[in-house]
């Protein structure tokens, strides 16, 4: 019975928005600028032998797409920006073969496929509905998107933000083909108080809370236990003179890993946010940055701790137990010619724990110069990963993994041709140790591009053609990767269409296995009707043979893509 009062509310509110808008700029121009269009894509799939299941669907055998994404302007006060993408096949995380049946209206809305928002705004006030994707602060929220309602005013400088909303649909737990984990439903509430200058100055309070609803489910999953976080943030940003800045932002967090155990009567709580079980952690997390901007030079220190319990909902994959410091800067010189941006500092892993605490470099590079109106060079490096020193265990965790890039290029041209060839090789090294054993593993990859594009000035055909080269070991296996491909690009009917052909070969083989083939050919063909209605086609194919690494041996599969659809663009 909620769920209908919920979206009559927000019906109401939007209307009265809406009203009082129109009415105060009925007087003053309208314009409407943005697209809509619709799609319909077709998928098949034959594998040979038929009765071989090794290669499963990617994606429904039909889908039809809608999407509406205009902005609306009344006058230079209110103006309202729409997104509205719409599927007609359930489609969820695991694919359209996890068992969704037919959809409830609050669960297609919040399909992942789906996106439905809309965001009117008249001076400081924005009402935000449907999906959005908010970033209050680096260490509250900022990672997920959220279907709900929400504003963000923003009167004589004040900052007020709310929103809630779901940032999971509940899947029940399907043992498959092909098997699906299951989730719990989650509910979002995030707040945001503060006051900021543009340019100036910002402090701002952040609050984050998500929850997941026990009886969302029919069959709950075994693995996966219902959670519930809390988050407290604090931010101030000052800049100084429009060249140096000063940042920093403290949170503290409670999380809670499994809503099914008992509830926490020693005192974690933090009523009347949250309320504390056997299994609630909480800790701190902060981080601060003073830096100089100009011109040509950018300098910054930079730390960064995580507590070993910190969690908050708003990012869920953040590294905890770590403390970071960095030093970052960019140079622009040479006459604008060479841009270098680089970072370079110190990891400390486990901090918490002296046993397994343990230091390593982090860094990056990114360089790049023009030497002459032919002659280009990137350069890159970097570092990253994780490593512990031994505990409980017998060696301690190392998962490192550093990466080297060069990518040279060379332009020519006459009267006729201008020439461009550049070549990108990478290398790649990651290093895993096994901590009962020791054994360090490295995974060791390079790669090789070449890519030559000649632009006839005389013509209205554009060619290109690459080659790639990759090589992948590790201890007990080898993969080598080959890739051929051209394509080819021209007008055609007084240039009205455009025209995008590719063709491209895959060798592969893995260890000593007979090698594997692969053949993908593809075509765009987009057509101006008018002004502003746009005829978009593409078609494909991916023929896919296997060696004698699976069985039958020599099974294959044909895959193919048909995509047709009408794109109108709004406005002048």
């Amino acid at each position: 019975m909620k769920q209908p009062m919920i979206e009559k509310k927000l019906f109401i509110a939007c209307f009265l928005v809406f009203a009082v808008h129109v009415n105060a700029q009925v007087q003053k121009p309208f314009s409407i600028s943005g697209t809509a269009g619709v799609t319909y894509e077709h998928y098949g799939l034959n594998s040979n032998p038929a009765s071989w299941n090794g290669f499963s669907p990617r994606k429904p055998w039909n889908q039809v797409r809608f999407m509406f994404a205009p902005e609306i302007k009344f006058g230079k006060n209110f103006s309202m920006p729409l997104n509205l993408n719409l599927s007609t096949k359930a489609t969820n995380f695991a694919g359209p073969y996890s068992g969704i049946g037919k959809q409830t209206f609050a669960q297609y809305i919040t399909n992942p496929m789906n996106s439905i928002g809309a965001n009117p705004k008249y001076k400081w006030a924005e009402l935000q509905l449907g999906t959005q994707y908010l970033n209050y602060s680096n260490l509250s929220t900022g990672d997920i998107a959220v279907f709900g309602a929400g504003f963000d005013l923003r009167p004589n400088d004040f900052l007020i933000k709310f929103f809630t909303g779901l940032s999971q649909q509940s899947v029940n737990f399907f043992t498959g083909p092909p098997a699906t984990t299951g989730a719990y439903k989650r509910k979002n509430w995030m707040v945001q108080l503060g006051k900021a200058e543009e340019g100036k100055f910002e402090v701002t309070m952040n609050f984050v809370k998500a929850k997941d609803v026990l009886n969302s489910l029919i069959i709950p999953p075994p693995t996966v236990k219902p959670q519930e976080g809390f988050t407290i943030s604090f931010v101030t940003k000052i800049n100084f003179n429009e060249k140096w800045y000063y940042n920093f932002e403290g949170a503290h967090s409670y999380y809670t890993k499994d809503l099914l155990q008992p509830v926490d009567t020693v005192g974690k709580s933090f009523k009347p946010f949250i309320e504390a079980h056997t299994s609630t952690v909480r800790d701190w997390a902060g981080e601060t940055a003073l830096g100089r901007k100009s011109k040509n030079v950018d300098i910054a220190a930079k730390l960064k701790y995580v507590g070993a319990g910190f969690q908050t909902p708003g990012y869920p994959f953040l590294l905890p137990d770590r403390l970071d410091y960095t030093l970052n800067t960019r140079i622009n010189a040479w006459k604008n010619k060479m841009n270098i941006v680089a970072s370079v500092g110190q990891r400390v892993n486990n901090v918490k724990n002296t046993t397994l605490r343990a230091k390593q470099f982090i860094g990056n590079i990114n360089w790049f110069t023009q030497f002459n109106d032919h002659w280009n060079l990137n350069m890159s490096f970097n570092n990253f990963g994780f490593q512990s020193a031994s505990g409980i265990n017998p060696y301690g965790i190392k998962n490192v993994s550093n990466d080297v890039g060069v990518n040279p290029s060379y332009t020519w041209s006459n009267e006729k041709v201008a020439h461009l060839i550049s070549v990108n090789y990478n290398y790649s090294k990651y290093d895993e140790r096994d901590v009962f054993t020791g054994l360090l593993t490295s995974n060791n990859t390079h790669t090789v591009l070449l890519t030559y594009i000649p632009t006839f000035l005389t013509k209205e055909f554009t060619p290109d053609f690459s080659f790639m080269y990759f090589n992948n070991q590790l201890p007990g296996f080898k993969l080598t990767l080959i890739t051929v491909s051209s394509g080819l690009s021209m007008p055609f009917a007084k240039k009205k269409a455009n025209f995008r052909g590719q063709l491209q070969y895959n060798f592969s083989k893995t260890n000593a296995f007979k090698n594997n083939n692969n053949l993908i050919a593809s075509c765009t063909v987009d057509w101006k009707l008018n002004k502003k209605l746009t005829w978009n086609n593409f078609i494909s194919s991916n023929y896919f043979k296997y060696g004698d690494e699976v069985i039958p041996v020599g099974a294959n599969y044909l895959e193919s893509n048909i995509r047709t659809g009408l794109l109108y663009r709004f406005g002048k």
